[in-house]
């Protein structure tokens, strides 16, 4: 140890009488837990049986269930929350989760996609099944234009009109075969100019899963992809077109703009990602991801080994399946012309519960004057959400047997929960940027009861670990003065006698934070 050092200690004699250290405010709001009441009646069992063998959270596999649920329904079946009004809403929803690595995010959302996953791979397997039809019906088609133009020629050459005028006839009237389309369910990583090809032959819409989401948001971020986020905010409301020219492609038009998304993304990442899009500008791309969890980890882990829930897991796929073939306008939704979406309306209780409900959000929620205007941005969405949910869990509870017809009042009863379970997530996730000096120091303290660092240590020691919150110079040095206002560090500056490198600032330890 250096005789600066020494010195540092020396000064520290009166360390028997350190203050009480001040409790420092945990890093993030708390968040309503999901339990088993919350999930869809149908996918109880198979949701379940998914987050107890892969020791998941429950809300990452719910969430990966009721986003692809809604890839299947889409445009084909919508809700008008009003009695006497127009306004339609498309049941189109973003989802995300957020977690450590270490909280399985990917393996538990490709469970919840298994549905959509097997669809996707029968309908590929019966399209390059049509595919192979096409060929031999445009093989005939070639040859018969072919024969008609040769007995065109001969006609024309022997001067006989009225076979020529029959030729002419039959010639116009052979039409190509249709090239078959493929029905999609999902995909990963596309271009806008394919996507809208995609949602051009696929009008109930698809589903965008990104592993990552930091990527996805980061890339809308840059100046060369406005055209590509504005393409995206136009397909969160499942209502709009989007026209698409390019050479060599043609004109692309989109008339059911209806893409859902879900991903995972890592605490840290998004906590930069916000950081940086409040400083740039808002216009409510982030806000779109409704349903957006961040849940706890779980307390303790268990080794599960044991067969599926085979029954629970037919019984969920079959969902899927009925709702891609369903037409709605069987289960009582109403079209009011041919160019216009099936919908339907909530049910007399329901109706009611939905009053109540806007009243609360639109007087207390939304005119709060203390509420961070990102949150009441946020918000402001819920009034889409809620019939949204009520109305796939309704959907989902009448492709599982229930009766058709109105929305009931127990799906949307189902639906206010998850509004208010999904409000403290969204609290939870918005404070990941604005709370960035808290969590920088609440990291630092409980690394500090952990007793991994000496009695004293440098900021440089700090760094040197490259622990979550705590990976930037400027958020270290914070964290340390945080720390020290709440006694639970005191900041020695060694002698330095003007020769060679300065010696760093020593912070020493109260002892007394091990009891706190």
């Amino acid at each position: 140890m250096s005789n600066a050092i020494f010195a540092a200690i020396e000064q520290t004699a009166d360390f028997n009488e350190w203050a009480e250290p001040e409790q420092i405010a945990p890093e993030l709001p708390n968040v309503i837990a999901i339990n088993e009441n919350l999930l869809p009646e149908p996918f109880k069992p198979w949701l379940s049986d998914i987050a107890e063998r892969m020791q998941c959270p429950l809300d990452y596999v719910a969430v990966g269930a009721i986003v692809s649920a809604v890839a299947v329904i889409g445009t084909g079946c919508t809700i008008k929350p009003k009695r006497q009004d127009d306004w339609q809403i498309v049941p189109n929803l973003w989802g995300g989760i957020v977690g450590k690595p270490s909280m399985l995010k990917t393996p538990s959302l490709a469970e919840a996609m298994k549905p959509l996953s097997k669809m996707e791979a029968e309908a590929m397997a019966d399209h390059e099944a049509d595919l192979r039809e096409f060929e031999v019906e445009n093989v005939i088609y070639e040859a018969r234009k072919d024969a008609l133009g040769k007995a065109i020629k001969g006609a024309l050459k022997d001067g006989k009109e009225a076979t020529l005028d029959d030729l002419r006839h039959e010639y116009s009237h052979t039409e190509p075969p249709s090239k078959p389309t493929a029905r999609r369910f999902k995909t990963n990583n596309a271009t806008i100019e394919k996507l809208g090809e995609v949602l051009k032959e696929n009008e109930r819409g698809v589903l965008l899963f990104r592993d990552e989401l930091t990527g996805w948001l980061n890339g809308l971020e840059r100046e060369d992809r406005q055209e590509d986020r504005a393409f995206y905010l136009e397909c969160f409301n499942g209502v709009g077109s989007f026209t698409v020219d390019r050479i060599g492609r043609g004109t692309v038009h989109v008339n059911n703009l209806c893409l859902s998304l879900l991903g995972g993304i890592q605490p840290d990442r998004l906590a930069q990602y916000l950081k940086t899009a409040q400083q740039g500008g808002n216009d409510g791309l982030v806000q779109r991801l409704q349903l957006f969890v961040y849940p706890d980890e779980p307390d303790k882990w268990e080794y599960v080994d044991r067969y599926p829930n085979k029954e629970a897991k037919n019984r969920a796929h079959a969902i899927f399946e009925t709702l891609a073939s369903q037409d709605f306008r069987d289960w009582g939704a109403v079209q009011d012309d041919e160019e216009s979406m099936p919908y339907l309306r909530f049910d007399d209780d329901a109706q009611e519960l939905f009053i109540e409900w806007l009243h609360e959000l639109q007087n207390d929620k939304l005119r709060n004057p203390s509420e961070h205007p990102l949150m009441l941005e946020h918000l402001a969405k819920y009034r889409s959400l809620m019939p949204s949910l009520a109305l796939i869990f309704h959907l989902l509870n009448v492709a599982d047997g229930a009766a058709a017809g109105a929305v009931s009042v127990q799906a949307t009863t189902q639906a206010i929960a998850w509004c208010y379970y999904l409000e403290s997530h969204a609290r939870r996730i918005y404070a990941t940027a604005g709370n960035a000096r808290v969590q920088a120091a609440a990291a630092l303290a409980r690394k500090i009861k952990q007793g991994v660092l000496q009695e004293s240590f440098t900021r440089r020691d700090v760094q040197r670990k490259q622990w979550r919150h705590l990976t930037e110079p400027d958020d270290i040095a914070k964290a340390l003065e945080d720390l020290h206002l709440a006694c639970w560090l005191k900041p020695v500056e060694p002698d330095y006698s003007g020769t060679g490198r300065k010696p760093a600032v020593q912070y020493f330890i109260n002892p007394k934070t091990q009891k706190t």
